[in-house]
């Protein structure tokens, strides 16, 4: 258990407070506030597990689970005793089940495997839609009861309005009859007591007989119920009492239903509750850009580039920082506020935040350690929230930490030794860390003592880390580096704010030359350390960038590989289907040449001869076809030269060249993609099959355009057989030349001809729709054909 202070002072709790506006619900929001940091790792591991899967499911499978329910403790407290719920706890419950149903549905919708966990919370929810579904109807507002929750209530409701109305009736005859009106103060109908009145006239009183409920503050106006609907104000009364008899049984009704489901109730709350926090996780992470951390427990803790959660995006400089791999001390030095607190800070609380289940905001590859105890010393001067420690506080703090801190203990000491004699305060902070190294925790401390930089050089298992500063304004850059110590430079500081050079120089000659020797012998090493720093950071982006480019590449490749998987797959589909089709027609036009030749006559030979034709065609359209690849030929590829794509296996034409990029940009069909040249094969074009001359028919005169297939068909003058037969072969020939649409003109006449026509386009396998030509068309003379 993390110690309440520590959680304090590292503000674990604003952490909390943004965490719980990612909840949807209160119930969420109250569990997040009770939210502690877990020191066992398989339960730490449990709960990013979590996250995981609902970053999962939010981000990759787009899912948007809504946690539309109401804080239902009280309500469910009083279900357990057998109470009697309100209207308003009523529908609370039915939102719970609403919400369960919802919650299920989006979930189990998904169909992943790695959301095992996910999926044991939502078989917790339960479903019980005739319950909900009633609750939906009969209670429409937290105070109101629908007329349909019962038979009974809605003839008791239906009653009341009847003599309501009745009522009213009644007392508007007083109100506007000649009789009663000269009496009445206003011509109005008012309650009193729950009872109709007229206001009447003071000195009028004893003119209309009645039951005197009230009197104006003036006292000139008496409220009296007329004698004449005493029975019917009785008789409301009787059934407003019907009514709210009617509602308790409805309300207890329900309340015994839900009582029953009280066990499920609970389950599917707290289910729920879970699923809202953990979903809060992941949107939280998401915002924060932040990663799952590796998680062990040896003591190692290593941030790449970590971000402060708690410092604007645009302000917050990231910190680098590494610990418990071959040394367990770390001594952080630099100028003040140069950034020393927020990363002993950082250090601490993306643990905390990682040991909650919670997305550490920082680069992939961050390893934090389950500590079974974080304790810290940190008196923060930049923070309002939290005043200057004394060294009575601080010496305090040291002596509960030195007790209680184990070898898994995560130690942070903020200007440890400070307060005190600067002697006496250097060689007390070297004692404690001495005192922790020897207990083995891991320990980072910050300090401004020479003492304690001179030590940590010296001692194995101590390294040293410095805030870096810019060597020529001495401002502070807020980036932590790791291996040297960082000068505190308060005299260049106090130099370049403006105070007397003479001050700066007699200060200098008091430090001492040791003093000197040291501080320029650490700035000769910071410089050193930057150059190589920078160094090695623009060949880490390099080789990021190289690494990016290679998996992008892998991917690339994979793609491409489950593409042309796919395509040959189709394509084989699709070549069995068509042979299919091929061997099938051409048994059933043999089934009918043999029918057709045991006829004998002459409309019988000449249909056969029909059929034979379109044997011979499909044979020959298995005959002529060849593969792309067959026929490669040599030579240099240009624009407009047909191209076989091997990654696609498909052909098609090059439209344009990049010789610079060594791409071709090729247009197969409806679609263009640009294709490396070394992917494509120069092929030489479909020769086109010779094709019949067009008949020409009576009455038309021979040309030219007679050789190629024409966007009309005549037929005029044909017999029946002989133009179904022509327009047959007509609707091939224009599927050939690519035509959308036709025309057939087969005139008037009797109809037979346009009849056979419209029989033989029915079943056409590629035609899609056709009809009559309109007005100026051709009308009934003529058919329009669209195809597929």
């Amino acid at each position: 258990m993390i110690a309440a202070k520590t959680l304090k002072t590292l503000e674990y709790d604003k952490i909390l407070t943004q965490l719980a506006q990612h909840a949807s619900s209160c119930a969420a929001k109250a569990a997040i506030a009770r939210l502690l940091p877990q020191t066992d790792e398989a339960r730490v591991q449990a709960l990013l597990d979590e996250t995981a899967q609902a970053d999962k499911a939010l981000y990759e499978h787009c899912a948007t689970p809504q946690f539309a329910f109401d804080t239902m403790d009280e309500d469910l407290l009083q279900l357990s005793k057998s109470a009697v719920l309100s209207a308003a706890q009523i529908m609370r419950c039915g939102r719970l089940l609403r919400a369960s149903r919802r919650v299920r549905q989006t979930l189990d919708a998904i169909n992943d495997p790695q959301l095992e966990t996910l999926r044991a919370y939502t078989a917790q929810l339960t479903v019980d839609r005739p319950l909900e579904q009633d609750i939906s109807d009969a209670i429409v507002g937290e105070n109101e009861i629908s007329d349909c929750a019962s038979v009974a209530l809605g003839n008791v409701r239906r009653s009341l309005r009847a003599c309501n109305e009745r009522i009213r009736q009644k007392l508007q005859d007083y109100i506007s009859g000649g009789n009663y009106a000269k009496y009445l103060q206003d011509n109005l109908i008012t309650m009193r007591n729950d009872r109709y009145v007229v206001p009447v006239k003071s000195e009028c009183k004893g003119q209309i007989d009645g039951l005197v409920h009230d009197r104006s503050d003036s006292g000139a106006t008496l409220y009296v119920e007329p004698i004449a609907i005493v029975r019917l104000n009785n008789e409301l009364r009787t059934l407003e009492l019907e009514e709210e008899r009617e509602i308790a049984l409805v309300l207890q009704r329900f309340s015994f239903r839900l009582a029953e489901q009280l066990q499920a109730l609970e389950q599917s709350y707290d289910a729920l509750t879970r699923l809202d926090v953990i979903f809060a996780k992941a949107a939280y992470g998401h915002a924060m850009r932040a990663v799952r951390p590796t998680l062990n427990t040896r003591g190692a803790l290593k941030i790449l580039k970590g971000r402060h959660p708690l410092i604007a995006a645009d302000k917050v400089v990231p910190v680098t920082l590494e610990i418990g791999q071959t040394y367990r001390t770390l001594v952080v030095t630099g100028p003040n506020t140069g950034g020393k607190t927020v990363s002993l800070k950082l250090a601490g609380l993306l643990s905390l935040m990682a040991m909650s289940g919670i997305y550490v905001p920082a680069d992939e590859q961050s390893e934090v350690c389950v500590w079974n105890g974080v304790f810290c010393d940190i008196g923060d001067e930049q923070s309002i929230e939290q005043s200057l420690s004394t060294y009575s506080s601080h010496v305090r703090n040291l002596i509960e930490i030195t007790h209680a801190a184990t070898p898994n203990s995560l130690i942070l000491l903020d200007e440890l030794g400070a307060g005190t004699d600067p002697l006496e305060g250097s060689s007390l902070a070297i004692a404690v860390i001495e005192y922790l190294r020897e207990k083995g925790c891991v320990t980072i401390a910050t300090s401004h003592y020479t003492q304690l930089k001179e030590y940590s050089y010296s001692t194995d298992g101590v390294c040293n880390a410095g805030m870096d500063f810019d060597p020529i304004t001495f401002e502070p850059t807020y980036r932590l580096v790791m291996g040297v110590s960082g000068s505190s430079n308060a005299l260049a500081i106090a130099q370049n704010l403006g105070l007397d050079a003479a001050i700066v120089r007699h200060a200098k000659q008091l430090l001492g030359s040791e003093k000197v020797s040291f501080d320029r012998l650490i700035a000769a090493a910071e410089r050193q350390n930057r150059q190589a720093r920078e160094t090695l950071e623009q060949a880490t982006i390099d080789r990021q960038e190289t690494q990016k480019a290679l998996r992008d590449a892998e991917r690339e490749r994979e793609r491409w590989e489950e593409k042309n998987k796919q395509l040959d797959e189709k394509l084989s589909k699709h070549a069995k289907e068509l042979l299919q089709d091929y061997l099938d027609d051409a048994q059933e036009l043999v089934e009918q040449i043999r029918l057709q030749v045991k006829q004998g006559d002459e409309k019988a030979l000449f249909e056969a001869r029909r059929l034979r034709k379109r044997l011979e065609a499909r044979a020959h359209a298995g005959e002529t076809y060849e593969h792309p690849s067959k026929r490669a030929i040599e030579g240099e590829i240009t624009i407009g030269d047909r191209v076989y794509v091997k990654s696609l296996r498909s052909e098609g034409e090059v439209v344009s060249i990049n010789p610079k990029r060594k791409e071709c940009t090729v247009k197969a069909g409806i679609l263009t993609s640009a294709v490396k040249m070394s992917d494509l094969q120069k092929i030489r074009p479909v020769e086109p099959a010779p094709r019949p001359q067009a008949s020409v028919s009576r009455g038309s005169n021979p040309d030219p355009a007679s050789r190629v297939c024409p966007s009309e068909l005549m037929l005029i003058g044909m017999h029946a057989d002989e133009a179904v037969y022509r327009c047959e072969q007509y609707l091939s020939d224009a599927l050939m030349y690519g035509y959308p649409q036709v025309r057939i003109v087969h005139g008037k006449g009797s109809g037979t001809l346009r009849n056979a026509i419209a029989e033989l386009l029915k079943k056409h396998p590629s035609v899609d729709t056709f009809r009559l030509g309109a007005y100026g068309e051709g009308e009934d003379g003529v058919t329009i054909v669209t195809f597929k």
